[in-house]
């Protein structure tokens, strides 16, 4: 007891001495000007690089300035944290040994909400090039950072560490910086009341001389992605694939969407009320109704003039009322609170997304997937409709597209590169889309047209007779339990043979649709693993992969949550295998488009080159379709 009060004491002699109070003024001075408002009054506080290497060197006394007074204020508010003055036996021999934690969950896009723009803007400015990743991304970096050679720390972190720009923000940025991946679980159930899955992760800075675990197994590495596979870099986007892909309209007003009823209603009263009320698709009407339809409607007054949208007076007034208040609303200080135009141009979309639907105008039907889904879902709808932003839209009517995209190597692909809502994939265009590198269209519309005319119709049938959306119906495709009844079992008996979840299915068969059974049900599921099967191999065949072995089973998928991880897919081996071929692939093609002067080393387009002709692919058309079928001038 008596060392420990020794030891406080000299702990509160330096806090209050003059040494610290001037290293933490200045401290606080430099990371007090991310938060300043850059504001006319503030310019007098304001600190320049000149200023702060001036109280740096005691040129001017820091007794006071107004500029320390600000930041201290500044401090005080935002709770400044300095390591190297809180811990400085610590950092007097390069950092910490080892460090453990569980940092807090934020994505990225509510960071700004939470802590305000100004934290974002200093959490980019300090850990560049990471962009506006999940916090916990940020938290990985700073611990890095605060090791000393050959240390390690350990963090419980969310999946996403894994995946997308937080991966690219966080785990890479710090493999490049010389740090190992030394032990890591993929996903485990969250041991609190949160139903989520996480994951946990070891990192040493500098080699690693010891055996690595990755899911309790030995393997000789660890990926930035959480896997033991080989390190042949990251995927980049192809400029064949560009301009054909988009995210749908982002409306910023619930006013604008309208339920069937008071659409027919308005229709009804004013027919030309037509010109401005369309269908709104959205992810939810793609993943649990049975056709896949739009269950509302939207107004849309494009981008015109208010004078031409108070044409359609009824429509007007509805937006005016529910969505104008909203929209126009404002700060404390009088200012608006959304960004110029949205406050102004109020009866317009926030995202009207003109080039989506100038690009697919000369088309009759699109590829469209709801951004988060629980299994990969693509399927056909027809071009006069609103998609919502929560709608990923791929500009093609080709059904050799539809079966690649629907494949399990497309699909295998997006689980790698894409990010994840709580369990559910969030499909990424620009990570899943423009990376994925097709076959030549000669070799993949051999098989690729007509087995994705085959799929789409016996999956579109199997939803119709059932009245299941995709979401049902893949949860049984993927249920290894479902299987045929014996005519001769019980009730009880029957629960225990095909699972809780296909006897609720069973009965809800029987009460909604008579004309199709539980054993025809079962029938058509294995039908559409079958046909499933075909479009995985043809798909492979058309890379010319048929050493691949792809050998469909029930099969554990280790990225997935512990608790729904069994699918009915390619084996693991061959999962790998694709992954590896795919990537090499992409950076095959990327190399030839810089080549041809049509890429930068980064992937990017060069100017004009979306002109130039790619031989070979042809996504958006092709010889399925007369030139009449898709809309063009003869």
């Amino acid at each position: 007891p008596g060392d420990i009060e020794e030891k406080k004491q000299a702990y509160m002699k330096m806090l209050s001495g003059p040494n610290f109070s001037h290293l933490k003024s200045l401290a606080d001075l430099q990371t007090a000007q991310f938060f300043l408002p850059k504001i006319e009054a503030n310019e007098h506080v304001l600190c320049t690089e000149g200023d702060y290497r001036s109280y740096l060197v005691g040129e001017v006394a820091m007794t006071g300035s107004g500029q320390i007074t600000a930041a201290k204020e500044s401090a005080r508010g935002k709770k400044f944290f300095h390591w190297f003055l809180e811990f400085p036996a610590v950092f007097a021999e390069g950092g910490f040994d080892c460090m453990i934690g569980n940092p807090p969950f934020l994505g990225g896009k509510k960071i700004t909400t939470v802590f305000g723009q100004d934290f974002l803007d200093y959490m980019k400015q300090e850990y560049s090039p990471a962009g506006a990743i999940d916090l916990v991304g940020y938290f990985f970096r700073r611990y890095f950072e605060l090791l000393r050679s050959s240390g390690h720390f350990g963090l419980l972190a969310t999946n996403t560490i894994a995946q997308g720009g937080t991966r690219e923000g966080s785990l890479h940025i710090i493999s490049e910086q010389g740090g190992e991946i030394s032990f890591a679980v993929r996903s485990m159930p969250w041991p609190g009341v949160a139903s989520v899955s996480v994951s946990l992760v070891a990192i040493s800075k500098g080699p690693f001389a010891e055996q690595k675990r990755l899911d309790g197994l030995r393997v000789d590495r660890i990926s930035t992605y959480l896997d033991d596979s080989e390190a042949l870099g990251d995927p980049l986007k192809l400029v064949r694939n560009a301009d054909m892909s988009f995210v749908g309209s982002y409306l910023l007003g619930k006013g604008f969407v309208l339920d069937p009823k008071e659409a027919e209603l308005l229709i009804r009263k004013n027919p030309e009320n037509r010109d401005v009320i369309f269908p709104y698709l959205n992810g939810e009407d793609l993943n649990s109704r049975f056709d896949q339809s739009p269950s509302r409607y939207v107004i849309n007054f494009f981008d015109w003039p208010i004078e031409q949208a108070k044409k359609y007076s009824d429509c007007f007034r509805i937006v005016e009322e529910r969505v104008k208040p909203q929209r126009t609303r404002k700060k404390d200080d009088g200012t608006f609170a959304l960004r110029k135009p949205l406050p102004q141009k109020w009866w317009i979309y926030a995202d009207k997304r003109p080039k989506l639907y100038h690009t697919i105008e000369r088309l009759e039907r699109v590829l469209v997937i709801p951004e988060t889904t629980k299994f990969e879902t693509f399927t056909f709808e027809n071009i006069s409709m609103i998609f919502s932003h929560m709608i990923k839209v791929i500009a093609t009517d080709r059904f050799w597209v539809y079966a690649f995209l629907q494949s399990s190597l497309h699909t295998e692909w997006a689980r790698r590169y894409c990010s994840t809502l709580d369990t559910r994939l969030k499909y990424n265009t620009t990570d899943a889309f423009e990376t994925f590198p097709f076959p030549s269209r000669q070799s993949a519309t051999i098989d690729g047209d007509k087995l994705g005319i085959e799929y789409h119709e016996l999956r579109s049938e199997i939803c119709k007779s059932t009245g299941l959306g995709l979401t049902n119906i893949y949860n049984q495709y993927h249920n290894i339990k479902l299987s045929y009844i014996d005519s001769g079992l019980r009730d009880n008996e029957i629960e225990g043979h095909i699972g809780k979840e296909s006897f609720k299915l069973r009965k809800y068969l029987t009460k909604n649709n008579p004309n199709i059974t539980f054993n025809d049900f079962v029938d058509e599921i294995v039908k559409l693993r079958v046909l499933h099967e075909k479009v995985d191999v043809a798909a492979a065949d058309a890379y010319g992969w048929n050493d691949i072995d792809v050998s469909h089973d029930f099969y554990n998928v280790e990225y997935l949550p512990e608790n729904d991880r069994v699918r009915y897919t390619i084996n693991p081996e061959a999962r790998k295998e694709v992954l590896k071929r795919l990537l090499k692939l992409n950076h095959q093609y990327h190399e030839e488009e810089v080549a041809q002067g049509i890429a930068d080393e980064k992937g990017k387009a060069i100017k004009s080159a979306k002109q130039k002709k790619v031989p070979g692919d042809d996504l958006l058309y092709g010889e399925l379709f007369s030139p009449e079928e898709r809309g063009e001038l003869i």
